[in-house]
Formats: structure tokens, sequence, C-alpha cells
């Protein structure tokens, strides 16, 4: 059998139940959680990161500091870099971790009380002493988990779009930042920050921290897509068309009635509820980069013709969406008919028994096994 993951579904944080974190923290106020993870250490060392920031197919930054100078390089990172560093000031950040290591990546399973659609990356950054990346907020919730060292964490003022940034600066590094509370964090401990709380991370000492990302698509980038996808449906036949327009008084006049038209023409996908879905489930698990790369595994086509089980590749993103007579399943950004029973495997990672797949749900893994997107399952 799959040995288990080592960090199973957090139920509570801290002693605090989920549902309580959710109806008063998620998205309204911080929260500090003291050895969330018990006797934690990190799956990875800091010279293994600074091994994974010299690929170029990984995305990272060095970020250095020296009297509220900071000097930004972008990866890979010359491993000649890290022997000209100074001895403190200086954070190296490994974006998408999660796709580069499967301990790191199964750290996710312990957030997934959050819908797992939502989950988007972990990235890890290492600090030197009073290394970091100066006082920021994100648009969307993070959790930092303390993996080693101590970290001195400030939180500050809610921000938006107008909150001023140092000029010159290749990051959001915010100008002034009003300290309201202070927490030390130790191997273990978690801390949630809701989106556009500004936060500011030191190192006290040499330290690891994971930060677990969650998808927070803005306004633009939906539509933009939606647009898009809406625009490749339609054909040169559709166009706008007026056979009952009366006489105007006013030849340059724009109607109520032309408005109307004009809004039920754009509205001819967007109230279609299984449409948006099918959007929507393909839009929101789209991979990061590396995504693909990390999501082949081992199980093949003949692994399938022989009756072997299966599963989701784990580095895979996917969702679901059930209608009144089957699930749609999505998968990397592709979607996919299937029972709902299938959808739940696939999506949650567990084992696929071949021998009883229905005949709809063959098609499926077959396509998947072609796509190198399942694991085998050793029974």
């Amino acid at each position: 059998m799959n040995s288990p993951h080592p960090f199973p579904l957090l139920a509570y944080l801290g002693e605090m139940p989920v549902e309580t974190f959710l109806k008063y923290y998620w998205q309204k106020k911080p929260l500090l959680v003291k050895n969330a993870f018990p006797n934690f250490s990190s799956p990875v060392s800091a010279d293994e990161l600074a091994g994974f920031a010299v690929d170029d197919d990984v995305v990272s930054r060095l970020i250095v500091e020296d009297q509220g100078q900071w000097q930004v390089n972008h990866g890979p990172i010359p491993e000649q870099a890290f022997q000209d560093l100074p001895q403190k000031n200086w954070t190296l950040l490994v974006q998408h971790a999660d796709l580069l290591d499967p301990a790191i990546n199964q750290l996710l399973d312990a957030f997934r009380f959050i819908p797992s659609w939502r989950l988007d990356d972990i990235m890890v950054s290492y600090a030197t002493p009073e290394g970091g990346v100066g006082p920021h907020f994100d648009y969307y919730d993070v959790f930092l988990l303390q993996a080693q060292g101590k970290r001195r964490w400030r939180i500050g003022q809610m921000c938006d779009t107008d909150s001023p940034l140092l000029e010159g600066v290749d990051m959001r590094v915010l100008q002034y930042f009003e300290s309201q509370e202070e927490y030390i964090v130790e191997p273990g401990d978690l801390l949630y920050i809701p989106p556009r709380l500004a936060h500011w991370g030191i190192a006290i000492e040499e330290s690891i921290t994971y930060s677990v990302g969650f998808r927070a698509p803005s306004y633009a980038d939906l539509v933009l897509d939606f647009a898009e996808e809406s625009a490749s449906l339609a054909n040169e036949d559709m166009r706008f068309k007026d056979p009952d327009a009366p006489q105007q008084k006013h030849q340059a006049q724009i109607t109520h009635e032309t408005i109307e038209q004009v809004s039920n023409m754009l509205k001819r996908y967007s109230e279609k509820e299984g449409y948006l879905a099918s959007w929507f489930g393909c839009f929101i698990t789209r991979v990061n980069p590396g995504g693909h790369e990390a999501s082949q595994g081992d199980y093949t086509l003949d692994d399938y013709h022989k009756g072997l089980s299966c599963q989701l590749s784990n580095f895979a993103r996917s969702a679901f969406y059930e209608t009144s007579e089957h699930c749609l399943i999505f998968i990397n950004g592709d979607k996919w008919h299937c029972s709902k029973e299938l959808a739940v495997q696939l999506s949650e990672h567990t084992t696929i028994a071949i021998a009883q797949l229905q005949a709809r749900d063959e098609y499926v893994i077959k396509h998947l096994a072609e796509e190198g997107l399942l694991e085998s399952v050793n029974e």
C-alpha cells in the first residue's frame, strides 16, 4: 500500500475547531497557532533550496537588504552568487515548491479544509539573521508555517491599491508600516494572514518558512478569461441585429432597447450555470509553472489493460462539478464527463479499482493513463 501522508487534514488549529476558524478568522483577522504542527521539521534543507534555485525551470528570487536598500535577483540563481553573500540580511525564495518535492506537496493535504481548488502553492523561504522581504501585503490568504529557526512577525494595517510602495524596487515593499501586533514564531508555529493585511517578517536566526498561498483571481482576470472563452464559441454568423427597430427621433441616440439587446448577447453564456462551471473549473485548475511535468505519474496504458489499480498524481490540480446527470472532473485545466464516484476518487487522490469502473469512466481513465497523469498503487 502507499505510505500514509505525514500531514493529515487539520481538524483543529491548536485547540480551535476548523469550523470556528472559518467563521471568525478566515478572511477577517490574523491568527497565531502555537505548535500547530508538533515536532515539525523542514522536508528540505537550505542547501536543497539553493539547489532548486539554480535550476532554469524553478521560479526563485534572492533578496539582499542593506540599510534600507533592496537588491532583488530573479532565478535561476548562479551558484557563485551564494558564495558572495553576506552573513546576514538576505533571503532566498523558491516559488511552487510543492511541485519540486513530494514531502512538500503532501503538506498541502493539511489545508484542504479550504476547497482544494483554492490552494495555489507553497513558497519556501530561507533567511539569514535579519533577512526578510520587507513590509508588504498580499491579495490572497496565506498560512505561514515556521519550519526552522525563529522569526519575528509584525502585523500592520489593512492595505489596498492606493497604499504607497517603495519606488525603484522590483517587489512590493510598503513605504509605511503601522505595527499593531508582534509575534515570535518557532518551528511548528502557524500564522494565518488574511488578504490585504500588511505583515513583516524578520529572521531572528537562520530560518525556513513555508508559505501556503491560496488562489484569488482578480475580477479583471476572471472577466478577461471568460470573455476569451465565450468569444471562442461564437462564429461569424452570430451578429448584432435589430429587425424590428423603429425609426428614431434622434439618429445618434443609443436606446434602452439597444442596450438590452447587447446585454442579452453578453448573457448568452454568463447566465448558464453549466457553461460557467465548465469554464471556471478549467480556469481554476490550470497548473503553475512546472505543474505539467510534475504531474507525470508512472501508470501506463499497459497497466490499465492489466487491471492494475491507480490514483491521480498527487501533483495534479483537480476539482469537480456535479450536474443532474453526471459530473465534470477538471484536471490541470482540462475536463471530462464521469460518474460522481470517479470524480471523488480522482479529486481526493484515492485508489481506483479498474475492474469496478463504469463504461463511461473507463474512457476517462484510459485518457488520463495516456496523458501520464496517474500513479500506480501498490496493493
